[in-house]
Protein backbone atom coordinates (compact mmCIF):
# COMPACT_ATOMS: atom_id res chain seq x y z
CA UNK A 1 0.00 0.00 0.00
CA UNK A 2 1.43 3.73 -0.97
CA UNK A 3 -1.42 5.85 0.92
CA UNK A 4 0.29 7.35 3.97
CA UNK A 5 -1.06 5.85 7.37
CA UNK A 6 -2.15 9.19 9.43
CA UNK A 7 -1.36 8.72 13.52
CA UNK A 8 -2.27 11.09 16.22
CA UNK A 9 -0.97 10.45 19.90
CA UNK A 10 -2.64 12.30 22.51
CA UNK A 11 -1.48 13.00 25.92
CA UNK A 12 -1.18 15.45 28.46
CA UNK A 13 2.50 14.46 29.64
CA UNK A 14 4.81 15.15 27.01
CA UNK A 15 7.09 12.42 28.32
CA UNK A 16 4.91 9.68 27.26
CA UNK A 17 3.68 11.53 23.52
CA UNK A 18 7.81 11.47 23.02
CA UNK A 19 8.29 7.67 23.97
CA UNK A 20 5.10 6.60 22.59
CA UNK A 21 5.98 8.90 18.65
CA UNK A 22 9.65 7.01 19.43
CA UNK A 23 8.26 2.96 19.81
CA UNK A 24 6.23 3.78 16.35
CA UNK A 25 9.00 5.32 14.48
CA UNK A 26 11.37 2.40 15.07
CA UNK A 27 8.09 0.04 14.60
CA UNK A 28 7.06 0.50 11.36
CA UNK A 29 8.47 -0.15 8.39
CA UNK A 30 11.69 2.37 6.88
CA UNK A 31 9.59 2.43 3.68
CA UNK A 32 6.03 3.38 4.82
CA UNK A 33 4.97 6.82 4.71
CA UNK A 34 3.84 7.47 7.81
CA UNK A 35 2.62 10.65 9.65
CA UNK A 36 2.59 11.39 12.99
CA UNK A 37 0.67 14.35 14.99
CA UNK A 38 0.98 14.89 19.03
CA UNK A 39 -1.81 16.48 20.96
CA UNK A 40 -1.96 17.40 24.54
CA UNK A 41 -5.26 17.72 24.66
CA UNK A 42 -9.12 16.32 23.34
CA UNK A 43 -10.06 19.50 22.14
CA UNK A 44 -7.71 19.97 19.70
CA UNK A 45 -7.65 16.63 18.95
CA UNK A 46 -10.86 16.57 17.88
CA UNK A 47 -10.78 19.42 15.64
CA UNK A 48 -8.05 18.33 14.04
CA UNK A 49 -9.80 15.01 13.30
CA UNK A 50 -12.68 17.12 12.15
CA UNK A 51 -10.45 18.63 9.07
CA UNK A 52 -7.87 16.13 8.99
CA UNK A 53 -8.42 12.41 8.02
CA UNK A 54 -6.91 10.00 10.69
CA UNK A 55 -6.17 6.40 10.60
CA UNK A 56 -5.54 5.66 14.47
CA UNK A 57 -5.26 7.52 17.46
CA UNK A 58 -2.74 6.63 20.62
CA UNK A 59 -5.05 7.94 23.17
CA UNK A 60 -4.41 9.04 26.90
CA UNK A 61 -7.48 8.07 29.03
CA UNK A 62 -6.70 10.62 31.96
CA UNK A 63 -6.60 14.09 30.82
CA UNK A 64 -7.78 17.28 32.66
CA UNK A 65 -11.03 18.90 30.79
CA UNK A 66 -11.79 15.95 28.17
CA UNK A 67 -10.89 12.45 28.91
CA UNK A 68 -10.08 10.22 26.54
CA UNK A 69 -13.34 8.19 26.43
CA UNK A 70 -14.93 11.95 26.09
CA UNK A 71 -12.91 11.60 23.09
CA UNK A 72 -14.03 8.32 21.63
CA UNK A 73 -17.38 8.97 22.89
CA UNK A 74 -17.22 11.87 20.50
CA UNK A 75 -15.69 10.00 17.85
CA UNK A 76 -17.88 7.21 17.85
CA UNK A 77 -20.53 9.60 17.00
CA UNK A 78 -18.74 11.09 13.67
CA UNK A 79 -15.75 9.79 13.10
CA UNK A 80 -16.18 5.91 13.95
CA UNK A 81 -13.84 4.90 11.01
CA UNK A 82 -10.80 6.16 13.01
CA UNK A 83 -8.87 3.38 14.91
CA UNK A 84 -8.41 4.20 18.44
CA UNK A 85 -5.35 2.02 20.97
CA UNK A 86 -6.21 3.55 24.86
CA UNK A 87 -3.44 4.08 26.87
CA UNK A 88 -3.58 4.92 30.82
CA UNK A 89 -1.51 4.28 33.85
CA UNK A 90 -4.78 2.67 35.72
CA UNK A 91 -5.57 -0.98 34.60
CA UNK A 92 -9.07 -0.47 36.14
CA UNK A 93 -10.20 1.17 33.42
CA UNK A 94 -9.80 -1.40 30.80
CA UNK A 95 -13.42 -3.35 30.87
CA UNK A 96 -14.32 0.57 30.99
CA UNK A 97 -12.85 1.13 27.46
CA UNK A 98 -14.15 -1.96 25.79
CA UNK A 99 -17.96 0.07 25.19
CA UNK A 100 -15.89 2.57 23.04
CA UNK A 101 -14.82 -0.75 20.61
CA UNK A 102 -10.95 0.61 21.23
CA UNK A 103 -8.42 -1.33 18.77
CA UNK A 104 -6.05 -1.76 21.47
CA UNK A 105 -5.72 -1.04 25.28
CA UNK A 106 -1.80 -0.57 26.64
CA UNK A 107 -0.41 0.27 30.24
CA UNK A 108 1.77 3.12 30.49
CA UNK A 109 3.48 0.75 32.46
CA UNK A 110 4.45 -1.73 29.34
CA UNK A 111 4.52 0.54 26.54
CA UNK A 112 6.84 -1.65 25.07
CA UNK A 113 3.15 -3.74 24.34
CA UNK A 114 3.37 -1.44 21.31
CA UNK A 115 5.50 -3.32 19.32
CA UNK A 116 2.94 -5.79 18.95
CA UNK A 117 0.29 -3.92 18.37
CA UNK A 118 1.31 -1.35 15.85
CA UNK A 119 2.17 -4.00 13.66
CA UNK A 120 -1.45 -5.28 13.60
CA UNK A 121 -2.65 -2.19 13.46
CA UNK A 122 -0.88 -1.33 10.20
CA UNK A 123 -2.26 -4.37 9.15
CA UNK A 124 -5.97 -3.48 10.18
CA UNK A 125 -5.39 0.12 8.28
CA UNK A 126 -4.10 -1.56 5.03
CA UNK A 127 -6.84 -3.89 5.08
CA UNK A 128 -9.43 -1.72 5.87
CA UNK A 129 -8.01 0.57 2.69
CA UNK A 130 -7.86 -2.02 0.53
CA UNK A 131 -11.66 -2.96 0.76
CA UNK A 132 -12.49 0.84 0.02
CA UNK A 133 -10.60 0.69 -2.90
CA UNK A 134 -11.34 -2.97 -4.34
CA UNK A 135 -11.16 -3.60 -7.98
CA UNK A 136 -10.54 -6.56 -9.36
CA UNK A 137 -9.20 -7.43 -13.21
CA UNK A 138 -11.76 -10.41 -14.09
CA UNK A 139 -11.10 -12.22 -17.04
CA UNK A 140 -13.85 -13.66 -19.41
CA UNK A 141 -13.80 -15.75 -22.11
CA UNK A 142 -13.83 -12.86 -24.54
CA UNK A 143 -12.64 -9.65 -22.34
CA UNK A 144 -11.12 -8.27 -19.37
CA UNK A 145 -13.92 -6.23 -17.10
CA UNK A 146 -13.13 -4.62 -13.82
CA UNK A 147 -15.16 -5.52 -11.04
CA UNK A 148 -16.06 -3.46 -8.29
CA UNK A 149 -16.02 -6.07 -5.34
CA UNK A 150 -17.55 -3.71 -2.79
CA UNK A 151 -20.33 -3.15 -4.71
CA UNK A 152 -20.50 -6.78 -6.20
CA UNK A 153 -23.54 -8.88 -4.23
CA UNK A 154 -24.22 -12.46 -6.18
CA UNK A 155 -23.12 -13.91 -9.60
CA UNK A 156 -25.49 -16.28 -10.99
CA UNK A 157 -24.75 -19.04 -13.90
CA UNK A 158 -27.27 -18.63 -16.52
CA UNK A 159 -26.10 -21.67 -19.35
CA UNK A 160 -22.87 -20.69 -20.47
CA UNK A 161 -22.65 -17.09 -19.05
CA UNK A 162 -22.81 -15.29 -16.18
CA UNK A 163 -25.07 -12.42 -14.51
CA UNK A 164 -22.88 -10.24 -12.03
CA UNK A 165 -25.37 -8.01 -9.86
CA UNK A 166 -24.76 -5.36 -7.80
CA UNK A 167 -26.06 -3.50 -4.75
CA UNK A 168 -28.15 -0.71 -6.68
CA UNK A 169 -29.37 -3.40 -8.72
CA UNK A 170 -26.82 -2.93 -11.58
CA UNK A 171 -26.51 -5.73 -13.55
CA UNK A 172 -23.82 -7.00 -15.91
CA UNK A 173 -23.58 -10.41 -18.41
CA UNK A 174 -20.12 -11.97 -19.29
CA UNK A 175 -19.17 -14.98 -21.10
CA UNK A 176 -17.62 -17.10 -18.16
CA UNK A 177 -17.87 -20.79 -16.50
CA UNK A 178 -19.05 -20.44 -13.05
CA UNK A 179 -16.18 -22.44 -11.36
CA UNK A 180 -13.46 -19.96 -13.26
CA UNK A 181 -15.42 -17.14 -11.92
CA UNK A 182 -15.18 -18.91 -8.66
CA UNK A 183 -11.28 -19.68 -8.98
CA UNK A 184 -10.57 -15.93 -10.35
CA UNK A 185 -12.69 -14.60 -7.17
CA UNK A 186 -11.71 -17.33 -4.13
CA UNK A 187 -9.21 -15.16 -2.39
CA UNK A 188 -11.54 -12.13 -2.43
CA UNK A 189 -14.03 -14.03 0.07
CA UNK A 190 -16.67 -14.48 -2.69
CA UNK A 191 -18.09 -17.99 -2.30
CA UNK A 192 -20.00 -20.73 -3.88
CA UNK A 193 -23.00 -21.50 -2.18
CA UNK A 194 -24.64 -23.83 -4.48
CA UNK A 195 -23.62 -24.99 -8.58
CA UNK A 196 -24.55 -21.94 -9.80
CA UNK A 197 -24.32 -19.21 -7.36
CA UNK A 198 -21.41 -17.18 -5.77
CA UNK A 199 -22.24 -15.12 -3.04
CA UNK A 200 -20.05 -11.88 -1.32
CA UNK A 201 -19.40 -12.52 2.06
CA UNK A 202 -19.60 -8.97 2.56
CA UNK A 203 -23.25 -8.96 2.12
CA UNK A 204 -24.13 -12.07 4.04
CA UNK A 205 -26.19 -11.34 7.22
CA UNK A 206 -26.10 -14.77 8.31
CA UNK A 207 -25.56 -18.35 7.07
CA UNK A 208 -27.87 -21.52 8.49
CA UNK A 209 -27.97 -25.15 8.01
CA UNK A 210 -29.81 -24.69 4.95
CA UNK A 211 -29.59 -21.16 3.63
CA UNK A 212 -27.62 -18.25 3.25
CA UNK A 213 -29.46 -15.01 3.85
CA UNK A 214 -27.95 -11.17 2.61
CA UNK A 215 -28.16 -7.94 4.33
CA UNK A 216 -31.52 -6.83 2.23
CA UNK A 217 -33.58 -10.00 3.20
CA UNK A 218 -32.50 -12.31 0.17
CA UNK A 219 -32.27 -15.69 0.78
CA UNK A 220 -30.41 -18.02 -1.05
CA UNK A 221 -30.93 -22.12 -0.49
CA UNK A 222 -27.29 -23.54 1.03
CA UNK A 223 -26.12 -26.52 -0.98
CA UNK A 224 -25.79 -29.58 1.70
CA UNK A 225 -22.68 -30.32 0.84
CA UNK A 226 -21.59 -26.58 0.62
CA UNK A 227 -22.69 -25.58 4.20
CA UNK A 228 -19.11 -26.39 6.09
CA UNK A 229 -17.16 -24.62 3.27
CA UNK A 230 -19.39 -21.28 2.93
CA UNK A 231 -19.49 -21.46 7.32
CA UNK A 232 -15.65 -21.11 7.28
CA UNK A 233 -15.42 -18.69 4.40
CA UNK A 234 -17.67 -16.89 6.14
CA UNK A 235 -16.54 -16.77 9.65
CA UNK A 236 -12.92 -16.40 8.33
CA UNK A 237 -14.16 -13.06 7.10
CA UNK A 238 -15.59 -11.65 10.14
CA UNK A 239 -13.04 -12.50 11.77
CA UNK A 240 -10.94 -10.28 9.78
CA UNK A 241 -12.65 -7.39 10.80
Amino acid sequence: MDKSIRFCVCDDDSYFTSKIVNIIKNVVDNNRNIEITVFDNGDDLLEYCDKTRVDAIFLDIDMPFMTGFDVADTLQKYKDNILIVFITSHEDKVYQSWSYQPFWFVRKSCLSDLEIVIPKLTAKIDYENKKKNCFHKFKTEKSLIELDINALTVIESIRHDIIIKYREGKEQQARCKICDAENQLRDLDIVRVQNGILVNCRYISKVTSREVVLLNGDRINLSRKRNEIVRDVFQRFMRSF
